[in-house]
């Protein structure tokens, strides 16, 4: 055998190349046969076998002799032991557990787990050191708040929960005061279909004993003062999401210093509407945030925008943001709120030219966009290294027009590393020719041609020109993706786009 298999962090990687999920049991029977090949293949093939579970099972299967299988009311199967086990046998299931470094709990009601009273034995073990002594990230989601036990494991650095039952969930928060300080990430996500969930509910302040957190996400937690001042004195913390409550900034009194995240990259906000994003953004400083959003419920006004970027401007240095987000998501059934909605074109948009490094620029709000190609020229020409532009992606411009095909091939030139645009465009004039006669094919990914109107006659020179802006089977891209599009001539030209993505799959370009 070759020296360098001797190696077990080759043998291991190679390994782990092999076993894949998507095989499925294939590629887990493949691993297993390894460790049975020969010495040399055992431990590394074992620590693959073992470095992630997706439910507990396994483990009471490892004991054969002590464990059965029960039917549950629900029809599923689960695992158990139906004795004590013995020294020996706990041996055996140590030199399996301190080989897992993640446990990704699914809910599948097929899929077999193990019963309450097997997880509670199985956690109050009689050895010394901690059966899962080495589990890194644990993820899991409710109603099986018994797992929210994992949680306070010492060695746990990551901790992803899926909220999908509000039953036990406030009953159960009360073990988060036990997680490690050393925890270092926490994500809390909640089930698009779990609207009941009342996060306000929920006192954040557990947060505070978490001295190490180095990402903390809750897409509805509503953060406090307290805890507000806890994480910007985190020095480890790189990634924070919130949602913002209406009262928060008012408690921020004029006088206060401003809270300092010295080393957060990522600061993503929610909030009903923009003006208390943009009142905590000028209470507080970014000094090296690359990455900042805001995501709101109802269209801001002009004033309001101009007020958002002038404190994303003085909350951090201007060079540093390379993404700049902020979108209005569109949510069924809700009703808008009458005011001002402000059309965006060209004075608009320059709220974005003062952040000269940007990569990403995504603007969403409901109302129209008005942009011809010299204004969308004139402003990309201050980012030269952007990658993504996407301009009212939700809700459409919500006119005829839009930038033409020439225009965004004069796009593509002046912006050589833009993969992914999201623009109306406009169809009705004369196509430009193939851009392979001038000599131009930049590999393109994604293009979005959001409520772009589109002529019957204009689907074959269209296909012709889109198929020609790409390497083959590079491109993806649509239009009229998104249901906030309500134009009444929707359902005609997305049969006419089809059309043209079906032509452009036809030329071998569209993957």
């Amino acid at each position: 055998m070759h020296h360098a298999l001797q190696i077990q962090e080759i043998l291991f990687n190679i390994f782990g190349h092999c076993y894949q999920y998507e095989f499925g049991l294939l590629s887990r029977s493949g691993v297993a046969a390894l460790a049975r090949t020969c010495r040399a293949f055992k431990e590394p093939a074992l620590d693959v076998l073992w470095e992630e579970l997706i439910e507990l099972s396994p483990l009471v299967r490892c004991i054969p002799k002590a464990s059965h299988r029960l039917s549950s009311k629900y029809a599923t199967k689960s695992y158990a032991f139906h004795r004590s086990l013995t020294q020996i046998e706990w041996d055996i299931l140590r030199s399996y557990t301190r080989r897992i470094r993640s446990i990704n709990l699914q809910q599948d009601m097929d899929m077999p787990g193990i019963d309450h009273k097997c997880f509670i034995n199985l956690l109050k073990h009689p050895m010394t050191e901690p059966l899962f002594s080495n589990v890194r990230k644990l993820r899991f989601q409710y109603p099986d708040d018994k797992y929210l036990l994992l949680a306070t494991l010492p060695s746990l650095m990551s901790l992803s929960i899926r909220l999908i039952d509000p039953r036990s969930f406030e009953d159960s928060l009360r073990l988060f005061a036990k997680i490690s300080p050393s925890l270092a990430n926490l994500f809390i996500f909640i089930f698009p279909g779990s609207y009941w969930i009342n996060m306000d509910r929920i006192d954040p302040k557990f947060i505070c004993h978490l001295r190490n957190l180095q990402s903390f996400s809750c897409s509805k937690m509503l953060l406090d003062m307290t805890t507000l001042v806890h994480l910007s004195r985190l020095p480890a913390l790189i990634d924070l999401s919130f949602t913002l409550r209406s009262t928060l900034p008012d408690q921020i009194s004029p006088s206060d210093s401003p809270l300092i995240f010295s080393n957060l990259d990522r600061l993503v906000l929610r909030s009903e509407f923009l003006r208390p994003v943009s009142h905590l953004l000028s209470k507080i400083r970014l000094p090296a945030v690359t990455d900042l959003a805001a995501y709101i419920d109802f269209c801001p006004t002009r004033e309001e925008l101009s007020l958002f970027f002038a404190n994303v401007r003085t909350s951090g240095s201007p060079r540093t943001i390379q993404a700049l987000r902020l979108i209005q998501p569109y949510n069924w059934g809700q009703t808008s709120v009458p005011g001002d909605r402000p059309v965006l074109g060209l004075e608009d948009l320059r709220l974005y030219v003062p952040f000269s490094n940007l990569r990403r620029i995504q603007l969403a709000m409901e109302g129209k966009v008005d942009l011809t190609d010299s204004e969308l020229l004139t402003l990309v020409s201050t980012w030269p290294c952007l990658k993504e532009l996407s301009i009212n992606t939700v809700w459409g411009w919500n006119t005829l027009g839009g930038i033409t095909p020439n225009g965004l091939l004069q796009l593509l030139h002046s912006c050589p590393l833009l993969t992914a645009i999201a623009l109306a465009i406009d169809t009705r004039g004369e196509i430009p020719p193939s851009p392979t006669s001038l000599g131009f094919l930049p590999p393109r990914y994604t293009i979005n041609f959001i409520d772009s109107f589109i002529e019957e006659e204009s689907v074959p020179a269209i296909a012709a020109f889109i198929a020609s802006l790409v390497a083959p089977f590079t491109l993806y891209f649509h239009a009229w993706y998104s249901h906030a599009m309500k134009a009444p001539y929707r359902d005609v030209c997305l049969n006419r786009w089809k059309d043209v993505q079906n032509r452009v799959r036809d030329a071998g370009r569209f993957r």
